[in-house]
């Protein structure tokens, strides 16, 4: 990824985010989305960073459709990282007593978390508190390892407060879990074949070696008898580089004496 250019995806990358990484987002969501990861540089594929739709209740008591970006643990992780100012972490646990202690042993869930983050360079560390009321999904991990998840929330506080430039908006899945927003289910797009890429890199250079129309014309018509191990993509791709071809096969148009300007009358 660069950090001046979007992210750019093949069409066969971008199916595949838009019915497991993103379902039901829209085709602008997906640039938003591209913009996102070249922005973290996280990358969609290692799970690192992915987008949501959900149904939030509005005002008027209705519900509208928003797509919300969200990190895992690791990728929030990952940036601090790279920034090479990242000089260690800690966690606590405390009860409704608030006794913080460095391990969690009670079968209850604790009633909060707190990560301090340590920043090279920094004159004192960051620290986020995360109460379990606050963040509790009441389900999934949240039933079975309270603490664990927890303490991912009060990291992910932590690491935005010591590097806000690098993490500010992006927010883990542990912190949005409880959000007061409905998952929408969304049918998946239909998977599209994705093409024989040997296939299509022999029709390229095929079509890129024939000299006379003729040639051109015998492997147009052996693209179209294996259409069907081409993607939709990858066969309109083919047909549009031999247009092309074609074009500059194409004998140069005789011209004239009458045509010619510079003739004499």
């Amino acid at each position: 990824m660069t950090s001046n250019s979007i992210t750019v995806w093949t069409p066969e990358q971008t199916q595949l985010i838009s019915t497991t990484i993103a379902p039901g987002c829209s085709a602008d969501e997906l640039r938003l989305f591209a913009y996102a990861c070249q922005r973290t540089g996280l990358d969609p594929f290692s799970k690192q960073i992915y987008a949501l739709k959900r149904r939030q209740k509005q005002k008027d008591g209705s519900y509208k459709e928003v797509m919300t970006i969200q990190a895992g643990i690791d990728g929030l992780r990952a940036i601090a990282e790279r920034t090479g100012e990242l000089d260690g972490s800690s966690t606590e646990w405390c009860g409704d007593d608030g006794q913080w202690v460095d391990v969690w042993l009670s079968s209850k869930p604790p009633a909060a978390a707190k990560t301090t983050i340590y920043r090279k360079g920094s004159s004192h560390p960051f620290t986020g508190v995360a109460r379990f009321a606050d963040y509790n999904a009441g389900q999934g991990l949240w039933a079975k390892m309270s603490a664990a998840m927890i303490a991912k929330c009060s990291e992910a506080l932590a690491l935005r407060k010591a590097f806000p430039a690098n993490l500010s908006g992006v927010y883990s899945t542990d912190e949005m879990q409880q959000a007061d927003v409905e998952p929408v289910t969304v049918a998946a797009a239909p998977v599209l074949p994705a093409g024989d890429i040997k296939v299509f890199n022999a029709g390229k250079a095929a079509i890129a070696k024939a000299g006379t129309m003729e040639a051109l014309t015998n492997v147009t018509e052996r693209m179209e008898a294996r259409k069907g191990d081409l993607s939709p993509e990858q066969f309109n791709s083919l047909m549009e580089l031999a247009m092309a071809k074609e074009q500059e096969l194409a004998p140069a148009p005789a011209t004239s004496v009458d045509d010619d300007p510079f003739g004499d009358d």
